[in-house]
Protein backbone atom coordinates (compact mmCIF):
# COMPACT_ATOMS: atom_id res chain seq x y z
CA UNK A 1 0.00 0.00 0.00
CA UNK A 2 1.16 3.49 -0.78
CA UNK A 3 2.78 5.32 2.16
CA UNK A 4 2.25 8.79 0.72
CA UNK A 5 -0.63 9.95 2.90
CA UNK A 6 0.90 8.28 5.94
CA UNK A 7 3.47 11.05 6.19
CA UNK A 8 0.73 13.62 5.67
CA UNK A 9 -1.52 12.24 8.37
CA UNK A 10 1.19 11.83 10.99
CA UNK A 11 2.59 15.30 10.43
CA UNK A 12 -0.78 17.02 10.30
CA UNK A 13 -2.78 15.29 13.00
CA UNK A 14 -0.22 15.71 15.80
CA UNK A 15 -0.14 19.50 15.49
CA UNK A 16 -3.74 19.87 14.32
CA UNK A 17 -5.04 18.66 17.67
CA UNK A 18 -2.98 21.29 19.50
CA UNK A 19 -4.10 23.96 17.04
CA UNK A 20 -7.75 22.95 17.36
CA UNK A 21 -7.67 23.77 21.08
CA UNK A 22 -7.03 27.42 20.18
CA UNK A 23 -9.97 27.69 17.78
CA UNK A 24 -13.57 28.76 18.64
CA UNK A 25 -14.99 25.30 17.76
CA UNK A 26 -18.16 26.83 16.27
CA UNK A 27 -17.82 25.20 12.82
CA UNK A 28 -19.18 28.43 11.29
CA UNK A 29 -17.39 27.88 7.97
CA UNK A 30 -16.45 31.56 7.57
CA UNK A 31 -12.79 30.56 7.04
CA UNK A 32 -13.81 28.56 3.96
CA UNK A 33 -13.39 25.19 5.68
CA UNK A 34 -16.50 23.35 6.92
CA UNK A 35 -15.20 22.44 10.40
CA UNK A 36 -12.84 23.98 12.93
CA UNK A 37 -10.89 20.72 13.04
CA UNK A 38 -10.46 20.81 9.27
CA UNK A 39 -9.24 24.39 9.55
CA UNK A 40 -6.82 23.29 12.28
CA UNK A 41 -5.42 20.65 9.93
CA UNK A 42 -4.95 23.26 7.21
CA UNK A 43 -3.20 25.60 9.65
CA UNK A 44 -0.93 22.80 10.79
CA UNK A 45 0.10 22.04 7.21
CA UNK A 46 0.41 25.75 6.25
CA UNK A 47 -2.56 25.67 3.87
CA UNK A 48 -4.30 28.48 5.76
CA UNK A 49 -3.56 31.57 7.82
CA UNK A 50 -4.78 32.38 11.36
CA UNK A 51 -6.25 35.54 9.82
CA UNK A 52 -8.71 33.41 7.83
CA UNK A 53 -10.79 32.85 10.97
CA UNK A 54 -12.70 35.94 12.16
CA UNK A 55 -13.58 34.38 15.53
CA UNK A 56 -10.13 33.47 16.88
CA UNK A 57 -9.21 35.46 19.97
CA UNK A 58 -6.31 37.84 19.52
CA UNK A 59 -4.26 35.87 22.05
CA UNK A 60 -4.78 32.63 20.11
CA UNK A 61 -4.10 34.39 16.80
CA UNK A 62 -0.79 35.66 18.15
CA UNK A 63 0.22 32.14 19.23
CA UNK A 64 -0.65 30.69 15.83
CA UNK A 65 1.24 33.42 14.00
CA UNK A 66 4.27 32.76 16.18
CA UNK A 67 4.08 29.07 15.36
CA UNK A 68 4.10 29.87 11.64
CA UNK A 69 7.18 32.06 11.76
CA UNK A 70 10.07 30.74 9.76
CA UNK A 71 7.98 28.02 8.12
CA UNK A 72 6.94 29.83 4.96
CA UNK A 73 10.26 29.10 3.31
CA UNK A 74 9.77 25.33 3.46
CA UNK A 75 9.62 23.64 0.03
CA UNK A 76 5.84 23.45 -0.18
CA UNK A 77 3.26 22.25 2.32
CA UNK A 78 2.98 18.62 3.36
CA UNK A 79 -0.08 18.28 1.14
CA UNK A 80 1.67 19.91 -1.81
CA UNK A 81 4.66 17.62 -1.41
CA UNK A 82 2.41 14.57 -1.24
CA UNK A 83 0.56 15.70 -4.35
CA UNK A 84 3.78 16.14 -6.28
CA UNK A 85 4.83 12.61 -5.38
CA UNK A 86 1.45 11.24 -6.42
CA UNK A 87 1.43 13.16 -9.69
CA UNK A 88 4.65 11.39 -10.60
CA UNK A 89 3.16 8.05 -9.58
CA UNK A 90 -0.13 8.56 -11.42
CA UNK A 91 1.76 9.08 -14.69
CA UNK A 92 2.46 5.34 -14.75
CA UNK A 93 -1.21 4.40 -14.31
CA UNK A 94 -3.05 3.09 -17.37
CA UNK A 95 -6.29 5.08 -17.19
CA UNK A 96 -8.20 2.65 -19.41
CA UNK A 97 -7.34 -0.23 -17.08
CA UNK A 98 -7.99 1.97 -14.03
CA UNK A 99 -11.48 2.84 -15.29
CA UNK A 100 -12.42 -0.84 -15.30
CA UNK A 101 -10.78 -1.56 -11.94
CA UNK A 102 -12.20 1.43 -10.06
CA UNK A 103 -15.56 1.98 -11.73
CA UNK A 104 -14.60 5.25 -13.41
CA UNK A 105 -15.69 6.58 -16.81
CA UNK A 106 -12.87 6.47 -19.35
CA UNK A 107 -12.88 9.66 -21.42
CA UNK A 108 -9.50 9.22 -23.08
CA UNK A 109 -5.90 8.12 -22.46
CA UNK A 110 -5.33 10.93 -19.94
CA UNK A 111 -8.83 11.62 -18.59
CA UNK A 112 -11.23 9.88 -16.20
CA UNK A 113 -14.44 10.86 -14.48
CA UNK A 114 -14.87 9.32 -11.06
CA UNK A 115 -17.60 9.47 -8.41
CA UNK A 116 -16.26 10.32 -4.96
CA UNK A 117 -18.54 10.90 -1.96
CA UNK A 118 -21.55 11.34 -4.25
CA UNK A 119 -19.80 13.99 -6.37
CA UNK A 120 -18.29 13.65 -9.82
CA UNK A 121 -14.63 14.58 -10.36
CA UNK A 122 -12.72 15.10 -13.61
CA UNK A 123 -9.34 13.41 -13.21
CA UNK A 124 -6.25 14.02 -15.31
CA UNK A 125 -2.64 13.22 -14.52
CA UNK A 126 -1.94 16.88 -13.76
CA UNK A 127 -4.97 17.92 -11.69
CA UNK A 128 -8.44 17.00 -10.45
CA UNK A 129 -11.47 19.23 -10.98
CA UNK A 130 -14.85 19.13 -9.27
CA UNK A 131 -18.19 19.34 -11.09
CA UNK A 132 -17.99 23.15 -11.12
CA UNK A 133 -14.59 23.10 -12.81
CA UNK A 134 -12.71 24.17 -9.69
CA UNK A 135 -9.54 22.40 -8.68
CA UNK A 136 -10.21 19.95 -5.87
CA UNK A 137 -8.88 20.65 -2.40
CA UNK A 138 -5.41 19.14 -1.94
CA UNK A 139 -6.44 16.33 0.40
CA UNK A 140 -9.32 15.39 -1.91
CA UNK A 141 -6.88 15.09 -4.80
CA UNK A 142 -4.57 13.02 -2.60
CA UNK A 143 -7.37 10.61 -1.69
CA UNK A 144 -8.46 10.19 -5.32
CA UNK A 145 -4.93 9.73 -6.66
CA UNK A 146 -4.09 7.33 -3.83
CA UNK A 147 -7.15 5.25 -4.66
CA UNK A 148 -6.31 5.11 -8.36
CA UNK A 149 -2.74 4.07 -7.57
CA UNK A 150 -3.74 1.04 -5.50
CA UNK A 151 -2.55 -2.10 -7.31
CA UNK A 152 -5.23 -4.42 -8.76
CA UNK A 153 -7.98 -3.92 -6.15
CA UNK A 154 -10.43 -6.84 -5.89
CA UNK A 155 -14.19 -6.48 -6.09
CA UNK A 156 -15.93 -5.79 -2.76
CA UNK A 157 -16.23 -8.97 -0.72
CA UNK A 158 -19.73 -8.26 0.56
CA UNK A 159 -18.56 -8.84 4.14
CA UNK A 160 -18.78 -5.94 6.57
CA UNK A 161 -16.09 -5.28 9.19
CA UNK A 162 -15.49 -2.56 11.75
CA UNK A 163 -12.56 -0.19 11.36
CA UNK A 164 -10.82 -1.96 14.24
CA UNK A 165 -10.79 -5.22 12.27
CA UNK A 166 -8.55 -3.73 9.56
CA UNK A 167 -4.95 -4.96 9.91
CA UNK A 168 -2.66 -2.38 11.56
CA UNK A 169 -5.61 -0.12 12.45
CA UNK A 170 -4.89 0.01 16.19
CA UNK A 171 -2.86 3.24 15.95
CA UNK A 172 -5.82 4.99 14.29
CA UNK A 173 -8.74 3.56 16.29
CA UNK A 174 -9.13 6.66 18.47
CA UNK A 175 -9.05 8.97 15.45
CA UNK A 176 -11.71 6.92 13.67
CA UNK A 177 -14.00 6.79 16.69
CA UNK A 178 -13.47 10.40 17.78
CA UNK A 179 -13.30 12.16 14.41
CA UNK A 180 -15.75 10.03 12.42
CA UNK A 181 -18.27 7.92 14.33
CA UNK A 182 -18.67 10.14 17.41
CA UNK A 183 -18.96 13.26 15.24
CA UNK A 184 -22.00 11.77 13.50
CA UNK A 185 -23.51 10.31 16.68
CA UNK A 186 -23.29 13.55 18.67
CA UNK A 187 -24.53 15.75 15.83
CA UNK A 188 -27.69 13.69 15.25
CA UNK A 189 -28.33 12.61 18.85
CA UNK A 190 -32.06 12.75 19.49
CA UNK A 191 -32.87 13.40 15.83
CA UNK A 192 -32.77 10.21 13.80
CA UNK A 193 -35.03 11.80 11.20
CA UNK A 194 -32.38 14.46 10.49
CA UNK A 195 -29.76 11.74 10.18
CA UNK A 196 -31.88 9.89 7.64
CA UNK A 197 -32.44 13.08 5.63
CA UNK A 198 -28.72 13.88 5.68
CA UNK A 199 -27.84 10.36 4.53
CA UNK A 200 -30.18 10.67 1.57
CA UNK A 201 -28.76 14.08 0.63
CA UNK A 202 -25.31 12.47 0.53
CA UNK A 203 -26.46 9.65 -1.74
CA UNK A 204 -27.09 7.09 0.97
CA UNK A 205 -29.49 4.24 0.24
CA UNK A 206 -31.74 2.93 3.01
CA UNK A 207 -30.73 -0.64 3.73
CA UNK A 208 -32.47 -3.47 5.54
CA UNK A 209 -30.17 -4.82 8.25
CA UNK A 210 -31.03 -7.09 11.16
CA UNK A 211 -30.72 -5.33 14.49
CA UNK A 212 -32.15 -2.55 16.65
CA UNK A 213 -30.61 0.41 14.81
CA UNK A 214 -32.73 3.48 14.10
CA UNK A 215 -31.19 3.97 10.65
CA UNK A 216 -29.11 1.92 8.24
CA UNK A 217 -27.73 3.42 5.03
CA UNK A 218 -25.37 2.14 2.38
CA UNK A 219 -22.91 4.50 0.68
CA UNK A 220 -20.26 4.34 -2.01
CA UNK A 221 -17.27 6.49 -1.08
CA UNK A 222 -15.84 5.42 -4.46
CA UNK A 223 -17.73 3.27 -7.00
CA UNK A 224 -16.04 0.11 -5.67
CA UNK A 225 -15.76 1.26 -2.04
CA UNK A 226 -18.99 0.36 -0.18
CA UNK A 227 -19.76 1.58 3.34
CA UNK A 228 -22.59 0.81 5.75
CA UNK A 229 -23.70 3.39 8.35
CA UNK A 230 -25.68 2.19 11.37
CA UNK A 231 -27.19 4.75 13.76
CA UNK A 232 -28.58 4.03 17.21
CA UNK A 233 -30.35 7.04 18.69
CA UNK A 234 -30.10 8.05 22.31
CA UNK A 235 -32.42 6.58 24.95
CA UNK A 236 -32.33 9.16 27.77
CA UNK A 237 -34.42 7.06 30.18
CA UNK A 238 -31.84 4.28 29.98
CA UNK A 239 -28.84 6.62 29.95
CA UNK A 240 -27.94 5.30 26.48
CA UNK A 241 -26.10 7.84 24.29
CA UNK A 242 -26.48 7.97 20.53
CA UNK A 243 -24.03 5.75 18.68
CA UNK A 244 -22.87 5.48 15.09
CA UNK A 245 -21.02 2.57 13.54
CA UNK A 246 -19.53 2.87 10.09
CA UNK A 247 -18.72 -0.54 8.65
CA UNK A 248 -16.34 -1.15 5.77
CA UNK A 249 -15.91 -3.93 3.25
CA UNK A 250 -13.30 -6.50 4.26
CA UNK A 251 -11.30 -5.63 1.13
CA UNK A 252 -10.97 -1.95 2.11
CA UNK A 253 -7.16 -2.19 2.66
CA UNK A 254 -6.94 -2.81 -1.10
CA UNK A 255 -8.80 0.43 -1.82
CA UNK A 256 -6.79 2.86 0.35
CA UNK A 257 -4.00 2.83 2.92
CA UNK A 258 -5.03 3.06 6.58
CA UNK A 259 -4.25 6.78 6.96
CA UNK A 260 -6.26 7.62 3.86
CA UNK A 261 -9.19 5.57 5.16
CA UNK A 262 -9.30 7.76 8.29
CA UNK A 263 -9.02 11.04 6.36
CA UNK A 264 -11.79 9.91 4.02
CA UNK A 265 -13.97 9.00 7.00
CA UNK A 266 -13.41 12.46 8.49
CA UNK A 267 -14.38 14.12 5.21
CA UNK A 268 -17.53 12.01 5.02
CA UNK A 269 -18.52 12.87 8.60
CA UNK A 270 -18.01 16.58 7.89
CA UNK A 271 -20.20 16.45 4.78
CA UNK A 272 -22.89 14.41 6.50
CA UNK A 273 -23.16 16.80 9.44
CA UNK A 274 -22.98 19.87 7.21
CA UNK A 275 -19.89 21.02 9.07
Amino acid sequence: MTPVLKSVNVCVMRTAVETYKLLPKTNCGKCGTPTCFGFAAKLASHLASPDDCPAITEAARAILRENNKGKNDSPGTVYEQALEVLKQKIKAVDFKKAAALFGADYLGPEVLELMFLNERYHVTKEKILDASGNEARPWISILIYNHLCMPDPPEPSGEWISFGAIPQSHAKDKAWIGHVEEVVAKHFSGNAAALRAACERQGGVRTEVKGSQDAAYGFRFFPHYPVLLLFYDEVPDENFPAQCKILLDRNVPHYLDIESIVVLGEEFAARLTGG
